[in-house]
């Protein structure tokens, strides 16, 4: 059981963290705090052969894209193993498949294309996995020692509409006040002008944020979004134009803070949501 104050960060994939608030992570861990990058969707697909269509391109690119023909899931945690050790953060993986491998209780898929997985989250899904999300969340503070109050969750906000995302911010939601929940800003895809605004209109609940300033932090942010060359090229059009794109991005949300070269933002949401977002 760990003395030090506890950080979680729900992370709805391999990735997520680094990309959306890795400078925010660094920082607690290197202040002596004990952060736990809780990846929900980390299982593999039950059954390769079984693979909609749409599954089988994304598994062509990222094994293209990581230059390795294992199997894409251990890949990928790979990738994510490596990152969070630059980090500072400890691993805890769920028993979650991706939103592309997921189906409904007649076997029938529930996103088969780009935009069903970024539009509406399938009612069974909303009943079933949130709860259970939300659950796994607490078991992890509990065993983490955050039974003491001491705990900070990080989820995401739920920008770009990607289902996966919008699961983690309803099941963050449930948690009460006692987690302190913070929800981080999705990158890449809050990069898209206008998304961030959009997603704060939908939930439609009053939004204080707070900027993290991630100056000196903003190198160890992009080597550990490197370590994840299986997406780079699918994120970013190619792994060259990550560093430029990470650090673009991080030095527009510092506008908002004279002096500050580099930041993350993260929102504290009133008591008062709304539930009516998709």
């Amino acid at each position: 059981m760990q003395n030090g104050p506890l950080a979680i960060f729900v992370s709805p994939h391999f990735d997520d963290i680094a990309l959306s608030c890795g400078g925010t992570a660094a920082r607690l861990a290197q202040m002596g705090a004990h952060c736990v990058c809780l990846t929900v969707c980390a299982a593999p697909a039950h059954d390769e052969a079984a693979l909609t269509g749409y599954a089988q391109g994304l598994h062509g690119l990222w094994r293209e894209a990581s230059g390795r023909q294992k199997e894409i899931n251990s890949v990928r945690r790979e990738e994510e193993a490596a990152a969070l050790r630059l980090l500072g953060l400890h691993p805890v993986w769920l028993d979650v498949p991706d939103a592309p491998y997921r189906r409904s209780a007649d076997g029938e898929a529930f996103y088969t294309s780009d935009t069903e997985l970024f539009g509406r989250v399938a009612p069974e899904e909303r009943r079933l996995l949130v709860p259970c999300i939300a659950d796994e969340i607490r078991r992890v503070a509990l065993e983490n020692g955050g039974a003491r109050g001491r705990v900070r969750v990080f989820a995401p906000l739920g920008v770009g509409r990607h289902v996966d995302h919008q699961l983690m911010f309803r099941a963050c939601l449930r948690l009460g006040p006692r987690y302190g929940v913070l929800f981080y800003e999705d990158y890449p895809y809050t990069a898209v002008e206008g998304a961030l605004r959009q997603r704060l209109e939908e939930i439609g609940a009053p939004a204080q944020p707070r900027l993290n300033n991630i100056s000196d932090l903003i190198g160890l942010k992009i080597a550990s979004i490197s370590k994840y060359k299986s997406q780079l090229g699918v994120l970013f059009g190619s792994p060259e134009a990550m560093p430029g794109a990470v650090r673009a991005y991080s030095s527009s949300v510092a506008e908002a803070a004279p002096g500050v070269q580099y930041a993350e933002r993260v929102w504290r949401l009133r008591p008062a949501y709304s539930l009516g977002v998709e």
